[in-house]
């Protein structure tokens, strides 16, 4: 019984650890699954969290029914994923043959340098459109992320 506890109180810290997923998927569905993306209504403003699966998103828009476009207000882009890096080291060795003894010495120096621009990142994507400018739902959020084609269509309906 105590096994069996532990191993559920496991599961569930490390299902905390996982990225969200939220509750709406592209429309069709995609073959990348991992994309989501949930709303908020706010006073003026529409707040939409988007789960990129971990890559840049690069485009977004709400796409109203007469084709018209609305771009976001505000995009806050999560921290840069991780990249390539370069490492340095030193190290020096030597050996005292003729008394059968031996000494070592080593030292290292270890620098992080980002190789590129990359399209990987860490967290979601949160947007904010105005209210007054891209009505009432339901909304079709048109988003373009790094390494994915076409463009995901997330329909966000009225809660």
């Amino acid at each position: 019984m105590s096994t069996m506890r532990a191993l559920l109180i496991l599961a569930l810290g490390l299902s905390a650890c996982a990225n969200p997923t939220f509750r709406y998927r592209p429309e069709p569905p995609l073959s990348n699954s991992w994309i989501s993306a949930d709303y908020m209504v706010l006073t003026d403003r529409l707040r939409v969290e988007i789960d990129t699966g971990g890559y840049r998103l690069l485009d977004a828009q709400i796409v109203k029914g007469d084709g018209a476009t609305v771009r976001p207000q505000t995009i806050e882009q999560p921290a840069a994923g991780s990249g390539s890096s370069v490492g340095f080291g030193v190290g020096v060795g030597g050996s005292n043959v003729g008394r059968g003894g031996g000494v070592g010495v080593g030292t290292g120096v270890g620098m992080e340098i980002p190789m590129g621009t990359g399209t990987r990142v860490q967290g979601v994507t949160v947007l904010y459109f105005a209210l007054d400018q891209i009505g009432p739902a339901p909304w079709r959020l048109s988003a373009t992320i790094a390494e994915t084609n076409p463009a995901a269509v997330i329909v966000l309906p009225p809660r």
